[in-house]
């Protein structure tokens, strides 16, 4: 909105989402009593009544005489990346469901050779949970002695 639009207007009552209004208010009151805070994540609702997602750092503001005279807020619009990081974790959530209904067992190990990762089928297939192998070593304790070390190799080599 345009500056003369705005001034002199109550901030939290007029342009803050009910439901952000207290804890916006208390990032503010806050500043006025000298406790800056930052990185604090909110909406904002534009004139169009669009979501804007605003990242805002506020700090007091002070006078020649180190009187308290507002509230420096600098925003940011994160709207681009809060939007990114939602669909980041929707594919993530996909993925792990359709690791987990595969029609064929799925594990996986960090790089010490520790399990991180156990679908249903390798469940239904080993009779071990996955509560049961997660963390523990794949090879050193679910591969049989024959086959440890060729196993192993292939492992080091992927």
């Amino acid at each position: 909105r345009p500056k003369d639009e705005v001034m002199g207007h109550d901030l939290v009552a007029e342009f803050i989402s009910p439901d952000y209004r207290d804890s916006v208010k208390a990032v503010l009151d806050n500043a006025l009593n000298g406790i800056v805070t930052a990185n604090f994540e909110f909406p904002l609702y534009t004139k169009k009544g669009e979501r804007v997602e605003v990242l805002l750092n506020a700090t007091t503001r002070r006078d020649g005489n180190g009187n308290v005279s507002g509230v420096v807020g600098v925003g940011q619009d994160i709207t681009e990346r809060k939007a990114a990081e939602k669909q980041s974790e929707t594919i993530a959530n996909d993925l792990t469901k359709l690791i987990d209904t595969a029609n064929a067992p799925i594990f996986g190990i960090d790089t010490e050779g520790l399990v991180n990762e156990w679908n249903q089928k390798a469940v239904e297939i080993t009779g071990f949970g996955k509560e049961e192998v997660m963390g523990r070593n794949l090879v050193q304790e679910f591969i049989s002695a024959e086959f440890k070390d060729s196993v192993a190799a292939v492992l080091n080599n992927a």
